[in-house]
């Protein structure tokens, strides 16, 4: 079975991941805050099974002709609108021949009147979502590895005991390191590096464990936290500020995704980045790391633009020209004019793309 799985953005929704990782072996994670993002993530799933046997998928899916689909979602309301059109689309590809299960584990009172009409949407306002979770999986799957129950079912336990807020509960302190490090842990942009950014975190919250039984548990892993980071991000936390190596990791990665995000302006080759912020440091470092590059660009999630150079390109000449902004050769900021709102990467890119054309 080939299990997509999308969830929330905080400690909860976090947590439900961490635990179906544990369950299914061909399991594939989104994940999104409320609002519009909860339906563009169900339209990325639904197309991706539809996509399924379609060659370019098949290696990163594992894809056959006759799987068995489940989409999981947890610690996300859908509100009625939502969840018809989640309904519908799956009725379709279920007309078209595929096996597709849906199941929906929330705790938030919100979702009760599509709970009311929808079999498939379960809720259950005493438990935080990750303890759903981890109840129905267990009632209906084996674990991959028998001997991480135990362990996961205490790490379940101190997440309800801080998301539902039951201060007597396990691990209730524990659960407020736990809930302010994944709040916090955004070294890596989740919308470029959406697969990376959530390791991260799922690997934080894995570390936990080794702390959870311990006394003064939470101490010792609220001061573990910043040493951890450095090392999920590759660094050596002897040798290197967070600075340098958040820096670092982030170049790497961005450096893997050049032939996506580059675009021209003329003669000029620039590197296109949306919501990374901050970019000073990191835009210098990939243009010296990458001197094909005459420019690095990054577009906020409100239209604002920010541009560097490394003295091959004036920005400030750019900027004025197509954002409305100025600044100086190398550093420079602007804004789009009636930019659209996005969370995919590709409609950005286009947003800029045309207006480099025009």
């Amino acid at each position: 079975m080939q299990v997509h799985h999308l969830s929330h953005i905080d400690l909860d929704g976090y947590g439900c991941q961490l635990i179906s990782r544990h369950f299914f072996k061909n399991i594939h994670f989104y994940n999104a805050n409320y609002g519009k993002e909860v339906l563009a993530r169900i339209h990325a799933i639904l197309n991706n099974i539809n996509n399924c046997a379609q060659s370019k998928l098949e290696d990163k899916f594992h894809c056959k002709s006759h799987s068995k689909f489940l989409i999981l979602i947890s610690d996300l309301n859908l509100s009625p609108t939502e969840s018809k059109y989640l309904q519908e689309r799956v009725d379709g590809m279920r007309l078209e021949g595929k096996d597709i299960e849906i199941s929906l584990l929330d705790h938030h009172i919100s979702g009760e009147e599509s709970a009311k009409t929808y079999h498939w949407y379960y809720l259950d306002t005493h438990r935080c979502a990750s303890k759903i979770t981890y109840d129905t999986l267990m009632q209906n799957y084996p674990l991959i590895n028998p001997d991480d129950k135990q362990w996961l079912g205490r790490m379940t336990e101190m997440i309800n005991s801080v998301d539902i807020w039951k201060e007597n509960g396990f691990g209730f302190e524990f659960g407020k390191v736990a809930m302010s490090m994944i709040a916090t842990s955004n070294e890596l942009n989740r919308f470029m590096f959406d697969t990376q950014h959530r390791d991260y975190k799922l690997y934080l919250l894995k570390q936990a464990r080794e702390f959870l039984e311990q006394e003064n548990g939470e101490v010792l892993f609220d001061n573990a936290i910043f040493r951890l980071k450095k090392l999920a991000l590759g660094g050596d936390p002897d040798k290197a500020t967070m600075d340098n190596i958040a820096s670092h990791a982030q170049v790497r990665l961005l450096s893997e995704k050049k032939a996506e995000c580059t675009l021209f302006y003329g003669d000029k080759r620039g590197f296109l980045s949306y919501s990374m912020g901050g970019i000073s440091v990191l835009a210098n470092l990939f243009l010296t790391k990458n001197p094909e590059f005459d420019f690095y660009i990054d577009v906020g999630s409100r239209g604002n633009v920010s541009l560097r150079a490394n003295g091959k390109c004036d920005v400030s000449a750019l900027s004025k020209e197509l954002f409305n902004g100025g600044g100086h050769k190398n550093a420079a900021g602007g804004k789009i004019d009636g930019f659209k709102e996005s969370f995919l990467y590709a409609d950005i890119k286009n947003q800029v793309e045309q207006i480099l054309k025009h």
